[in-house]
């Protein structure tokens, strides 16, 4: 059925899971999240120039497993910081080779890093109330910041750094907020109430803050779109979505910061002044299950996840940003973070 259903899509990508013979340059890196529990995680990356994707680099480069349940990866001062959740550590990678240099460990259940400064990056963390500050020159854990809530995805504007309290199933706290830090002091200073679960922040051409909400994982509110004045935290639109058993998900925004794409079971796509959802997918989702989604800036191409049945390999659909399909490429299991070579 997946494939019939896919059988007008082109299929240009290269599998070679064993003895990938890993081409870095320009290119994006997929971070395969694997089976919980199963140590099954992977790194594909996708050369543009070659127009091949190499999967299982992590594992070819260093002869070892990458861990279980890799969710994340940043580069930061020339190096790879790829975050492993339910290993508790960050494996720090050297891009050229792929080869792990070091291994940094001391986190509960790490998600995502912020560079913050050239020495100085935040973790954040799904089972502790605390956000892990890390020295960048020694790649050790420094000093913690509490939050009193499960931590996710963070953005930083000047010295704010807004982070989204996207969980309550570990810390037991409300989790329908975004937080605001000063990465100057290191210091939890104020928070704004959105709707629940927020997954992905983003920051138009006005410095805006759009927020993404899902409505909790077991749809127990409606999920929302709020855009919030980052000056005085103050909420200037509020789009309600049309119900409690629907899951948006991977806020993405373009170049000029002026139009907004997420994933709500099919893909779509709004202006920063439109006050209201759109009515028709830019891209019907068809018999594939989008999970996770990116906008490469440099081209505005969207790449888009498909987790199949979440246990056997997934796919990687580009497509431009009016929603047409340029191609397809066969990654890892649960496909689920894109990051794109600099």
């Amino acid at each position: 059925m997946f494939l019939l259903s896919c059988s007008k899509d082109k299929d240009f990508g290269e599998v070679n899971t064993e003895n990938t013979n890993y081409i870095y340059g320009k290119g994006v890196f997929i971070v395969n999240e694997g089976n919980y529990t199963n140590g099954n995680g992977s790194v594909s990356f996708y050369n543009f120039y070659t127009h091949k994707i190499y999967n299982g680099i992590f594992d070819a480069a260093n002869k070892r497993p990458l861990g279980d349940v890799p969710v994340s990866m940043e580069f930061i001062n020339g190096m790879i910081y790829l975050v492993v959740n339910n290993s508790g550590k960050i494996e720090v990678v050297n891009p050229d080779d792929f080869k792990s240099v070091k291994t940094i460990n001391g986190f509960t259940s790490p998600r995502f890093i912020l560079p913050v400064s050239n020495t100085k990056a935040y973790v954040s963390d799904l089972r502790s109330n605390y956000i892990s500050v890390l020295d960048l020159q020694t790649n050790t854990i420094i000093k913690k910041i509490y939050c009193g809530k499960s931590t996710d995805r963070m953005l930083k504007y000047n010295n704010k750094v807004f982070v989204c309290n996207w969980s309550e199933y570990y810390v037991k706290a409300p989790n329908n907020t975004v937080q605001v830090i000063d990465s100057d002091l290191d210091l939890l200073v104020d928070s704004v109430k959105v709707g629940k679960e927020p997954n992905s922040m983003v920051l138009d051409k006005q410095n805006r803050l759009w927020v993404l909400s899902s409505g909790g994982y077991n749809n127990e509110e409606i999920p929302e779109l709020n855009c919030i004045n980052i000056s005085n935290l103050q909420i200037g639109k509020k789009i309600l979505f049309a119900s409690k058993y629907l899951s948006p998900v991977s806020l993405c925004i373009n170049k000029n910061k002026d139009s907004l794409w997420f994933i709500n079971n099919h893909i779509y796509c709004m202006t920063v002044n439109d006050i209201q959802l759109p009515a028709t997918a830019l891209i019907n989702k068809k018999n594939r299950l989008f999970y996770s989604m990116e906008l490469n800036t440099a081209n505005s191409e969207l790449y888009i996840s498909d987790a199949i049945d979440y246990n056997q390999n997934g796919y990687i659909y580009r497509f431009t940003p009016n929603g047409i399909v340029i191609d397809s490429l066969r990654a890892g299991i649960i496909p689920g973070y894109f990051c794109f070579t600099k």
